[in-house]
């Protein structure tokens, strides 16, 4: 097995990335407390200027699949799932318009990059 460091968003970028939770996989469990960290821990990101944050490891098998690059994830489900669903929430807030970005493609391009496929 091989490990490499990378950003989370650079992992998850890209709408040809395909990530699959296998069945065998726990079910989506975090709590208020579990969430309120990683958010915690995004805030600290950005208020400190931070270059980069260990947010913990993410566990793959890269399974190439018709032009498609799929990641079973075997560990690090929770976390994967809760950034997404952050991202969501920060594309349905830009679009309800009440969330306001300096960036104006910030919506499009959290929708094309990271959560459609």
């Amino acid at each position: 097995m091989q490990g490499n460091a990378e950003l989370l968003m650079n992992y998850m970028d890209g709408n040809k990335n395909r990530f699959i939770v296998p069945v065998y996989q726990r079910k989506y469990e975090w709590k208020t407390e579990n969430c309120l960290q990683l958010y915690k821990d995004l805030c600290k990101l950005s208020t400190e200027k931070r270059p980069s944050h260990f947010f913990g490891s993410i566990v793959s098998n890269i399974v190439p699949n018709k032009g498609m690059i799929e990641y079973h994830i075997i560990d690090g489900q929770q976390r994967i799932t809760t950034i997404t669903l952050l991202l969501l929430a920060m594309h349905n807030l830009l679009n309800e318009k009440k969330l306001h970005s300096e960036d104006d493609v910030l919506q499009a391009q959290i929708y094309e990059t990271y959560l459609i496929n």
